[in-house]
């Protein structure tokens, strides 16, 4: 070890006693130096003029808007590296001092690792650059994330180490210093987007993923330290030094070509086993350094994927003419598996699978547009296989899917069916920004698995809202509709129609949904309803308040009616009918929705010319406000409002009341040992598919929130799945615009010149000597 300490101290000196060294220490310093001050001037500028600063360790340091200082780092870093070590061994065997080496006391072994430490440590000069940001960040930033990001930092010095293995090793290989060098960037570059290659093909995609270090400290930078990535940066080290030292070995011994082959061979296959075996699931151990757990599923998701009994298996079909074939192509793969891994880290055994077919769709750019209009749907088939160079073999045929599954009711579209036991479901992607489902989503699927979905019956036929209608008036957006994410077919629900003129009421359904009959009940289907809540049913109304006549026998049998008239309100360039309903403090008992609604200033919903609920006689219901209107510029207008009415006046003589307005209302009662949940709400237009889609200039709805809250409620929080927010903690920042200058004044002015100095000293004085 000491001989190995010496070389190391030997080596490091030789290095700043060379320009290279303090060259490369100058540019690091200039270039993440600038890039550090200029993120931190971004937003102590955003704090001088008022605007919202959060989340600043990341935004600053890793993520962000645009790539943080270890991000950029990260992906800049491989350029430095050869200017380092093109000199570590070619120097020596350019100038013969390696004979000298090999025949002295001193192992080979000891030679390379002295060297490799000597580099490294060097590294740790270097990386104390970054250090000194850290403690700059931590100063200014109330609430920094210190262990995440010295584990940040921890990662890009292991990518610093692979490098200067790699750098090493083809050091060894040519006497020339610039080959070495050029050597050494071809390959890290090479490795560096060796990842994105060859996608398309299984085999080659596995080993271009495993031996590209693009991404290797993502996760680490990210917050998220996993075993497997740390022992790859340790084989790629060991490997490489080992190549070192086998080719230095070599080149003196008298073993055959084909003995030299066989130990090159067996000491690469061990290795890249170890690091195969290591980044397997069962083998890939996790730890989260945030401080609050973001890198992490949340309590509730790790609740329930620890309930499955059985190995989960997931299986994407992806249509080659579905607009988001791209999503799930074969490029696309190791990227689409990745968004799993969190529900991998706790299920190890969890299989994925993806199969590829081409089939109708609903995309007309590609079946209409002048190219393909008019052509069969194989011919459309050949033509994007060969525009995107696949193979059409690759490609199930439309009967041949057919066999395998039916997905005409998915539209064709790329979805994934996860199956556990006997059991299976749907997990889709949504029409929206985001596109991919989030953990709720999954979460809700999973638990699918195990518990099945909440049955929601809606009373069909009597001109009521029908979750198979895609009009104004309709519900199928917030029901049926597979493509909208808060839709509850994606959040563990299973929405039916049910015509009680000749169907019983299932004992199994969550809800019994009754939403707005525009015709007179049968006196069969009133019985049928009646007796269902005698019965301890659970009961949502959609009502308007001027067909209040076609729900009397169900008013009546629950104690409550509609005050005469419906609310207005005067806002600013909308129609007065237009009304926003706030939650009740007695919501809160719902659930974890509506707890927080009624804390949140900003939850809002919106109703149109709603009717205000009153309790007429007693029906053995405790009754309890979930909205309410409680704005000042809104009342109880008795007289009816034209429909296109932007300002109304306030008239007493005409019977106008100002009121706090219960327009959504909850009942309760003990039936034997359950609790009975009714939800009566005065607006039937609230969660309709045009109002879903409607942004109100006032600042947009809380619809579909109060919405879920009620399904959460009727399902004693079973669905939908709710995960609590995670709010950042280090939204501040102390530093001034002013004191930003200053930095960029020291870091990017002061610091390099010092360094320049302290170099040009150095190296004045190595020439004197």
């Amino acid at each position: 070890m000491r001989v190995i300490l010496r070389i190391a101290r030997l080596e490091l000196a030789s290095l700043f006693f060379s320009p290279i060294a303090w060259l490369v220490f100058l540019v690091f310093a200039v270039q993440f130096g600038i890039s550090f001050v200029t993120k931190l001037e971004l937003y102590a500028s955003y704090k001088a003029l008022g605007y919202n600063t959060v989340n600043l360790t990341d935004y600053i340091f890793t993520h962000g808007q645009t790539p943080g200082l270890f991000l950029t780092v990260q992906s800049q870093l491989y350029l430095f590296v050869p200017l380092l070590t093109m000199g570590l061994i070619s120097r020596e065997l350019h100038s013969g001092s390696i004979k000298l080496l090999q025949s002295s006391p001193i192992s080979t072994t000891e030679i390379i690792l002295g060297k490799y430490l000597g580099i490294m440590v060097y590294g740790l000069l270097l990386f104390s650059l970054l250090f000194v940001f850290i403690v700059c960040g931590g100063a200014v930033i109330p609430n920094f994330e210190w262990t995440w990001m010295f584990t940040a930092l921890a990662g890009l010095f292991l990518l610093f180490g692979a490098y200067a293995a790699i750098g090493l090793f083809l050091s060894s290989l040519t006497s020339y210093q610039v080959v070495a060098a050029i050597s050494t960037l071809v390959l890290l570059t090479f490795l560096h987007y060796i990842g994105g290659l060859w996608q398309d093909v299984d085999f080659v995609r596995h080993i271009a993923y495993f031996f590209s270090v693009s991404g290797k400290a993502d996760s680490m930078i990210g917050g998220l330290v996993r075993s497997k990535d740390i022992i790859y940066f340790l084989v790629v080290v060991t490997l490489f030094l080992g190549l070192t030292i086998l080719k230095m070995e070599m080149a003196r011994s008298s073993k055959s070509i084909g003995q030299k082959i066989a130990i090159y061979t067996s000491f690469v296959v061990a290795l890249v086993c170890i690091g195969y075996v290591a980044s397997l699931p069962r083998m890939t151990f996790y730890n989260d350094v945030t401080s609050q757990g973001t890198r992490t599923l949340s309590k509730t998701g790790i609740a329930v994927v620890k309930k499955m009994e059985q190995p989960l298996k997931i299986t994407t079909y992806v249509n080659l003419l579905d607009p988001d074939y791209n999503i799930g192509a074969k490029k696309q793969r190791n990227a689409d598996m990745s968004r799993f891994e969190q529900y991998q880290r706790f299920l190890p055994d969890m299989e994925m699978e993806y199969v590829y077919y081409y089939d109708t769709c609903e995309n007309k750019s590609l079946f209409e547009n002048k190219i393909n209009k008019g052509l069969s749907l194989e011919q459309v088939a050949n033509n994007v296989v060969e525009t995107y160079k696949l193979n059409i073999n690759d490609f199930l045929t439309p009967a041949e899917i057919r066999k395998k599954i039916d997905l005409s009711a998915e539209g064709n579209r790329m979805v994934r069916v996860l199956e556990s036991g006997d059991k299976k479901t749907y997990l889709r992607l949504y029409n929206d920004f985001f596109k991919h489902p989030g953990e709720p989503n999954i979460v809700a699927a999973l638990k699918r698995l195990q518990i099945g979905g909440a049955k929601v019956a809606f009373v069909g036929g009597y001109d009521m809202r029908a979750i198979d209608n895609t009009t104004e008036r309709g519900y199928r957006q917030a029901t049926n509709d597979i493509t909208q994410r808060n839709s509850l077919v994606n959040n563990g629900f299973d929405s039916y129609s049910l015509s009680l003129d000749t169907e019983e009421i299932p004992s199994d359904i969550s809800t019994l949904v009754v939403a707005d009959p525009r015709q007179h009940l049968s006196a069969v289907v009133i019985g049928k309803i009646k007796n269902y809540l005698d019965k301890g049913g659970n009961m949502l109304v959609f009502a308007e308040p001027e067909q209040k006549v076609y729900l009397a026998p169900l008013l009546d049998y629950l104690g409550v009616d509609f005050e005469e008239g419906a609310m207005v309100q005067n806002n600013t360039d909308i129609s007065a009918n237009v009304v926003y309903a706030r939650a009740a403090s007695e919501s809160a008992k719902m659930g974890k929705i509506m707890a927080g609604a009624v804390k949140d200033s900003v939850f809002k919903t919106v109703f149109l010319s709603p009717g205000v609920f009153k309790t007429v006689h007693s029906s053995g219901f405790e009754v309890f406000p979930m909205l309410q209107v409680k704005e000042k510029n809104a009342w109880l207008k008795r007289t009816k409002l034209d429909s296109d009415s932007l300002r109304v006046s306030y008239s007493a003589e005409n019977g106008d009341r100002s009121m706090l307005a219960d327009v959504a209302i909850g009942m309760t009662r003990m039936v034997g040992d359950r609790e009975q949940k009714i939800a009566l709400v005065s607006d039937a237009d609230f969660i309709s598919n045009i109002e879903l889609g409607t942004f109100r200039k006032t600042g947009g709805n809380s619809n579909t929130q109060f919405y879920s809250a009620l399904y959460e409620w009727f399902t004693d929080e079973t669905y939908p799945i709710m995960i609590d927010p995670i709010l950042p903690i280090d939204n501040d920042i102390t530093l001034s615009t002013k004191g930003a200058s200053a930095l960029r004044v020291v870091f990017v002015y002061v610091l390099p010149i010092l360094l320049l100095l302290l170099g040009g000293l150095v190296l004045t004085l190595r020439k004197r000597k």
